[in-house]
């Protein structure tokens, strides 16, 4: 199944009105495409394979993004498209992932190429994975979602062989008002989404079964010298923590796959100790501009979505940070990137990598 595009991030949220303010007021995303989603037009509804019934608020937006400046992966910039949803009643994904863990990335939708529905179906079928819940919409486009909580760590997925949208009236947000003149929070597209697991390297190789990918790389991360310089959770300066990741790409975004190892830090302390495995954090912004950086953290630290967990990097080469949008956005934070300068060889690498092509046998 050949993977090329997000062409959605699934949240659930608890009220729909107040999370498209916040993201016109954080991110920038004034235009909206807001969907009541009742009975009369949703049909066919079946959960776990049982007939259901359910119904929703759904809201369709994208970030802007400046077409002249840098992307994720070095690729050109784009937009970040954002499903929000609010249930309202009765059995769907929505209003389980919402009673049973809370506002959050709930799935990701995203297009596979050169395969019909009953492909997609065989694909999933083949690894034993069945649908979370399936319903048509208006008669016409069925959406299906896919159980892979157990296998990517909290989430389901939607895999879709078009992008489509639900009719909906328009709502529009000044944002820059919201902001009070600040400035938004720069999104460039998604590099990665950060997946919080209790094991990374059984984790990986469901990432190669279901979404195709072949290479991973591996580093650990942890207080020290040219990894974690100065890493800070909260008021904890500095804090004695470390995980364990693998970072891999499906056509247009990729994946942090991280296992905590000790200590305290956002990923357990706020995230897994409360809700189990899930998507903690999305990375969109990286910046090489001591100024622009400097402005990112003001701008959020004083609409009230500081850094909340972070480090310089590297020897020094670069800091990372997550805002803390947690209660702003539904249940995730938002990570940004300052990039100093190039970092030595022996910093930059991983500790190994993998690469399922080089696979002798079945494990």
């Amino acid at each position: 199944m050949n993977i090329t595009r997000l062409t959605g991030i699934g949240v659930v949220v608890r009220d729909l009105d107040r999370a498209t303010e916040q993201y016109a007021r954080l991110l920038g995303i004034d235009e909206w495409s807001v969907a009541d989603l009742g009975a009369d037009r949703l049909s066919e509804s079946v959960s776990y394979g049982r007939r259901s019934a359910g119904t929703y608020r759904a809201a369709y937006g994208a970030t802007p993004y400046d077409p002249a400046g840098p992307g994720p992966m070095g690729g050109a910039p784009r937009p970040v498209p954002f499903e929000l949803v609010q249930p309202t009643g009765g059995e769907t994904p929505f209003n389980e992932f919402l009673l049973s863990r809370g506002e959050g990335i709930g799935w990701l939708t995203v297009l596979a190429e050169g395969i019909d529905e009953a492909g997609i179906g065989e694909h999933f079928a083949g690894l034993g994975i069945r649908p979370a819940h399936s319903h048509v919409v208006d008669g016409t486009v069925r959406r299906t979602f896919w159980d892979t909580r157990d296998l990517l760590g909290g989430y389901l997925l939607e895999v879709v062989t078009s992008a489509q949208v639900p009719a909906g009236e328009p709502v529009t947000y000044d944002g820059a008002a919201l902001r009070g003149g600040r400035r938004a929070l720069p999104m460039q597209g998604i590099n990665h989404f950060g997946v919080v697991v209790d094991d990374t390297m059984a984790t990986i190789a469901n990432y190669h079964d279901v979404l195709g990918i072949e290479k991973f790389a591996i580093k650990t991360w942890q207080t020290e010298e040219g990894r974690l310089d100065s890493p800070y959770y909260r008021d904890i300066k500095p804090v004695q923590h470390g995980y364990f990741t693998a970072q891999g790409f499906a056509g247009d975004f990729g994946f942090e796959v991280i296992q905590c190892t000790y200590g305290p830090s956002h990923y357990n302390r706020e995230f897994t100790d409360q809700r189990g495995p899930g998507i903690h954090h999305i990375f969109p912004y990286l910046t090489m501009d001591a100024a622009d950086w400097t402005a990112s953290v003001e701008a959020m630290t004083q609409l009230g979505a500081p850094l909340c967990m972070g480090s310089d990097l590297r020897g020094g080469a670069a800091e990372y940070g997550y805002f803390d949008t947690f209660d702003h956005l539904g249940g995730f934070l938002v990570e940004g990137v300052h990039r100093r300068f190039p970092a030595e060889p022996r910093y930059l690498a991983p500790d190994w990598e993998v690469d399922f092509a080089t696979q002798v046998e079945e494990v």
